[in-house]
């Protein structure tokens, strides 16, 4: 392969790889041990707000669900994000840089604990931009059992500012509880990086060029 063909060859799979792994969600997987990057909303319940616990411990809370050990998700590491209130109407949120008019995928593990299944009122959950809804509801008592990974795609419509949030409302005392994890936002189609573009074209030019010189230079010699 000519040294032009690898660079069009790597401009291209850089353009895939920088678009389609650029973080869009601030501390998604939870793994700073708290809920920085994230707005915390805990509604009317302040003693029981939205945590991050710990994976495969018998802890109570605020360091556990509640003695339940809660193992860590598929590609998950050692913490999650954790809904517990009977009553509130709670969230986690965050503003994330879109491109207005562009689809976009959210995705997120989810898991109801079997201490929270047991007891006598559920819970739900979901996810919006802007204040409206992008995901179905979820109900704890209604998920099938162990991780759950849930995915969508929603359009970013025109709007000044960007604001995704995981709604939890608890259905009275005593209610079901959610650990989320691995909350991630991409594009749909990604687009290139300016300077990969540059790159693209020009190891496109310099393949036209090569092609011509050889064309020239097969009709000088036959000629």
């Amino acid at each position: 392969m000519s040294r032009l063909s690898f660079l069009v060859v790597a401009a291209i799979s850089m353009c895939c790889a920088t678009a389609g792994n650029a973080a869009i969600v601030t501390n998604g997987d939870f793994e700073k041990g708290d809920l920085s990057g994230w707005t915390v909303s805990a509604g009317t319940d302040p003693s029981h707000p939205p945590i991050v616990i710990g994976y495969n411990n018998t802890n109570g809370f605020p360091n556990g669900a509640y003695g339940e050990s809660v193992p860590a998700p598929v590609g998950g590491l050692t913490s999650g994000a954790y809904f517990s209130s009977d009553f509130a109407a709670q969230s986690i949120s965050q503003s994330l840089a879109l491109t207005a008019n562009t689809d976009y995928s959210l995705g997120f593990d989810v898991y109801a604990p079997q201490n929270g299944r047991n007891n006598p009122f559920d819970a739900s959950l979901f996810a919006s931009l802007n204040g409206t809804a992008i995901s179905t509801v979820l109900s704890a008592d209604s998920l099938t059992r162990g991780w759950v990974h849930y995915n969508t795609t929603f359009t970013a419509n025109t709007a000044p500012s960007f604001n995704l949030a995981l709604n939890f409302l608890g259905g009275g005392n005593t209610a079901a509880d959610f650990v989320i994890d691995n909350v991630s936002v991409a594009n749909v189609a990604p687009a290139p990086e300016p300077s990969t573009w540059a790159m693209m074209i020009l190891g496109f030019c310099g393949l036209g060029f090569m092609a011509y010189r050889r064309k020239s230079k097969l009709s000088f010699t036959t000629a």
